[in-house]
């Protein structure tokens, strides 16, 4: 018995290493193809603002519905107020993400308390601000850019909701429990209006939990 295993072990080959490039299974046993973003309960966020690169600015000037189209496209979608609401927050359910009072620097809201408008530098390339973050390790929900959010305004229908405020805006207007959509039409397009995707969990990725 013994030499008919040490046969079979110099006889077949050892699989390969996977390369950097091949999907590892990640802590639940499945294939993990969710790089760069951060569950959180029962979905997935974005980790930066989309293209989702650090390093990389924000795309700007596309309308609600490029930016539903972008995320179906990467297999995801935008994410509901609620589920962004719940990730800016962070774990300690914190106004700003990152505490309960504004801090001056922390993200790209170069505004100062009192100040309606800013026309400072604009936005800068996603994670820049490193001390921009939650307990999630989401980054620049806060400022930057404002975000397309799923979902409508009003009962109306009329007018979609974007979050988070931007580098250009009041500080009252960059906290979690802010939602701004008046006037904002599904094709509404500027230059202060990003983007970040979501995901739902899969029945498949429930089963080994």
């Amino acid at each position: 018995m013994n030499k008919i295993f040490l046969l079979l072990l110099f006889v077949l080959p050892l699989p390969p290493p996977l390369s950097s490039e091949e999907k590892r299974p990640d802590s639940a046993g499945r294939p993990s193809t969710d790089a760069g973003m951060v569950r959180i309960g029962d979905f997935y966020i974005d980790k930066y603002e989309y293209p989702n690169r650090k390093g990389s600015l924000p795309k700007v000037d596309i309308s609600w519905t490029q930016a539903r189209d972008l995320c179906r496209a990467e297999g995801k979608r935008l994410c509901s107020e609620n589920e962004w609401e719940k990730a800016c927050k962070g774990p300690q359910s914190l106004l700003y993400g990152y505490g309960m009072t504004f801090e001056q620097g922390r993200c790209n809201t170069p505004f100062k308390e009192g100040e309606i408008w800013n026309r400072g530098p604009g936005a800068t390339p996603s994670g820049e601000f490193a001390r921009c973050t939650n307990g999630y390790g989401v980054h620049d929900m806060i400022g930057n850019v404002w975000e397309w959010t799923d979902g409508w305004y009003s009962r109306e229908k009329k007018w979609r909701v974007v979050r988070g405020g931007s580098w250009f805006h009041s500080v009252n207007l960059a906290r979690s429990d802010v939602r701004y959509g008046p006037y904002l039409s599904s094709d509404y397009q500027l230059d202060l209006i990003g983007m970040r995707c979501c995901r739902s969990i899969s029945k498949a990725e429930r089963k080994y939990e």
